[in-house]
């Protein structure tokens, strides 16, 4: 009897230390991963995250965002999505030399910004349509269309065309059938949704469109966009950590 309880004592004091030293290895196998790779924005990823910080989009992301009181002048709140906004209109550029640009929705127009000056000297007579009647209707949002204006004065290859209306069916016919790169932000589901089949339609092959308030929608808003995207076959989606969805045109 005796020999069966130091038997189980020897198990639970074997028990108890080979525990411990798994934590141990737990601990410190995290604490590996945590300082051996690149965490932005609860996104851990193994390249280097400089390029965010870095270089012209630096410089231009935060001269812009500094100047943006939707922002509340905040220079990292909206870095990854800017960030990825310039990467995919640089995309459609590499993939169509020759057709339009549109952003709906731009308020202070920091995204429109980035992408005019980082890629300006990449394109050749684009036209750039933007849609917006700068009415109050947020808080913090832009009434004054020279805040956008003044910042485009040195942009030479895009071509500038401000849309003062909403988004409907005045604005929507006044945009070129050859979109290559669209960008929507007005944060109005219903809008966007409505004109979505349009933008499709007016996009080359090879285009992007760029929906930035997808992650934000109610996931009901979402389905109907995903049915919207996949019944049409040549179109690729991906949603982006940054919680915007990124459509392709094939």
């Amino acid at each position: 009897m005796r020999e069966r309880e130091r038997e189980r004592e020897r198990e639970f004091f074997l028990l108890r230390y080979f525990k411990r030293r798994i934590l141990k290895l737990i601990k410190k196998f995290g604490y590996l991963v945590i300082k051996n790779n690149n965490n932005y924005q609860n996104i851990f990823i193994q390249t280097s995250i400089s390029e965010y910080h870095s270089g012209n989009f630096n410089k231009y992301h935060n001269k812009f965002c500094l100047k943006d009181k939707h922002l509340n002048f905040d220079t990292n709140i909206t870095r990854y999505r800017n960030y990825n906004s310039y990467k995919f209109a640089n995309f459609a550029i590499n993939n169509n030399q020759k057709g339009s640009f549109l952003s709906v929705g731009v308020s202070f127009g920091t995204s429109l910004k980035l992408i005019t000056h980082l890629l300006d000297s990449k394109v050749k007579k684009i036209k750039y349509y933007i849609v917006d009647n700068y009415s109050n209707y947020k808080s913090n949002y832009n009434t004054n269309i020279n805040y956008v204006k003044n910042d485009l004065t040195g942009i030479k290859n895009f071509k500038p065309i401000f849309v003062e209306e909403f988004l409907n069916e005045s604005s929507i016919k006044k945009i070129n059938n050859d979109l290559i790169f669209t960008h929507l932000n007005t944060g109005n589901f219903k809008t966007e949704f409505k004109f979505l089949p349009k933008i499709i339609k007016k996009t080359k092959i090879k285009g992007v469109i760029m929906i930035d308030n997808y992650g934000f929608w109610k996931t009901e808003d979402q389905k109907k966009i995903d049915y919207l995207i996949n019944k049409n076959k040549n179109l690729f989606r991906i949603a982006m950590p940054s919680l915007q969805l990124v459509v392709i045109k094939f």
